[in-house]
């Protein structure tokens, strides 16, 4: 089985629970009685939020995104997601954060990059074997059309319904933003701290490289 297929399974066995948590005969008692209780605690509150949300925390929920040519392992699906935006660079800027991503994943194992471009830099990104956005860049975004609307659109409002949609879509852990010389300090220090932060029964171990032109088959 595929980690996609275990992915999906996990998700049906999900949805199954909940089905079956619906049709049980408390479960209405616990949504009208119990839960309101619980939620005008504030001891109780605190107690549930410490006890329930360390299993909700970094490596433990799957998401279906290829991790690049580095990670391999059963447990890579639960890998964080970590958007990397680098917008407004020149080609080798990008290129330099890209290199800066990749070493990082290299040595850590600890996340999964989505790379989200102005320029269509598709080459930079296969080379490694991440997923990659393009955004429309910041000059080329007044020859958009505006459509019918009376005022036109800001590009960063544009900019960041993007962002959030991506957030949404790729359920990313993080959003760090990178600039000429590379990571922002502060995502750069989120990104390092990050392994301490997953399960240490994952499965996720450093991939083979693939043999190069020149290597023995």
């Amino acid at each position: 089985m595929s980690e996609q297929e275990r992915a999906r399974a996990a998700r049906a066995r999900q949805q199954r629970l909940a089905r079956w948590a619906r049709r049980t005969p408390a479960y209405r008692v616990a949504v009208d009685r119990v839960l309101p209780a619980v939620r005008r605690n504030g001891t109780l509150n605190d107690v549930v939020w410490r006890v329930f949300t360390p299993q909700e925390g970094a490596g433990t929920l799957p998401v279906p995104l290829h991790g690049g040519r580095y990670l391999t392992g059963r447990d890579t699906l639960l890998l964080p997601v970590v958007g990397v935006v680098a917008v407004g660079l020149a080609e080798e800027q990008v290129d330099t954060v890209v290199e800066q991503v990749a070493d990082l994943q290299r040595r850590d194992l600890a996340f999964r990059p989505l790379l989200v471009l102005d320029r269509p830099l598709f080459a930079v990104a296969r080379r490694h074997g991440y997923v990659v956005e393009v955004v429309v860049p910041q000059h080329a975004w007044a020859d958009q059309p505006q459509g019918d609307r009376p005022e036109p659109v800001a590009w960063e409002d544009y900019l960041g319904r993007r962002l959030a949609g991506l957030v949404d879509h790729y359920q990313l852990w993080h959003l760090a933003h990178a600039g000429p010389q590379g990571l922002a300090p502060v995502d750069l220090a989120v990104l390092r701290a990050l392994p301490g932060r997953l399960p240490g029964t994952l499965d996720v171990r450093a991939a083979e490289p693939a043999p190069g032109p020149s290597d023995p088959a």
